[in-house]
């Protein structure tokens, strides 16, 4: 008698209610849940106030026509500050970490930099660039310089240099060496370093706003907070966090594609049981 192979279909509810995907949104609406009986239970609305009120302020944010336009703003600022950064982050990442001699010579003057509390210097941006969009999009590019920098710079460093030497002795010129083997030998820490960067965009358009703004979602939250409605700072940290996610899930995208050579055989498990 034959003996079926065929695997399960790995479909329907049985399958949705068992997978990752149902179990995040369980949570999801458990956590709201228990943030509004907690606010009404125990009458915390103006502290933590609650799901309900943050919708109801959204709805009055989007219907007032600001959400939208002040959306716009926000992502612009921290889509610019963030292509700046990499690009002016990864360049002087590669070189210092190639040159090793120069990188030496600039790392502590580097590092010295990073170590300044960056929220200090977002009255400076106002005073050489104004209150205009520049402001926000050079204090953003600012915080990602630094993250794309340091991840650039260590993936360069870990490159084997028996492995380039042997490409020197095989005839391989300057640019084989770098698109074949620096590159790609370094290219999980780039990534690695615009994935955690993602978010610094996003907070250095947001603090640029809080300084200094007449529209985005940071001037919003700052208003909120002024007029003391505590429901309309959670709805600009809801929208904060959508944008966020969205962002992530993107490079997250992006990143697999990039790095799918990764994904053969021989790649290196990185889950407990592979």
């Amino acid at each position: 008698m034959a003996i079926d192979n065929r695997q399960p279909a790995r479909h329907g509810w049985r399958f949705f209610v068992g997978s990752n995907t149902f179990l995040q949104v369980l949570v999801g609406i458990v956590g709201l849940a228990f943030w509004e009986a907690a606010s009404r239970s125990f009458d915390l609305d103006f502290w933590i106030s609650s799901p309900t009120a943050v919708a109801t302020e959204l709805v009055r944010w989007e219907r007032s026509g600001h959400l939208w336009v002040d959306l716009r703003v926000t992502m612009t600022e921290a889509s610019l500050g963030f292509i700046v950064g990499c690009i002016a982050g990864g360049f002087t990442g590669f070189v210092l970490g190639w040159t090793q001699r120069l990188g030496d010579i600039l790392e502590p003057y580097i590092v010295a930099l990073y170590s300044i509390p960056k929220i200090a210097l977002a009255p400076l941006f106002v005073l050489w660039l104004g209150i205009g969009v520049t402001n926000k999009v050079m204090f953003a590019a600012m915080l990602v310089f630094f993250i794309v920098f340091f991840t650039t710079y260590r993936g360069v460093r870990s490159v084997d240099r028996e492995l380039v030497q042997n490409a020197w002795l095989l005839g391989a010129n300057r640019w084989d060496i770098w698109t074949k083997i620096a590159i790609p030998y370094s290219a999980v820490w780039m990534l690695t370093g615009l994935r955690i960067a993602l978010p610094d965009a996003l907070i250095g358009a947001i603090v640029g706003e809080f300084v200094a703004s007449d529209a985005g979602v940071g001037y919003r939250i700052k208003e909120a907070t002024a007029f003391v409605n505590t429901a309309g700072v959670f709805a600009g940290l809801f929208v904060l966090l959508l944008i966020s996610l969205c962002l992530l899930s993107l490079l997250k995208l992006i990143e697999n594609r990039t790095l799918r050579w990764q994904a053969g055989d021989g790649a290196i498990a990185t889950e407990p049981g592979h």
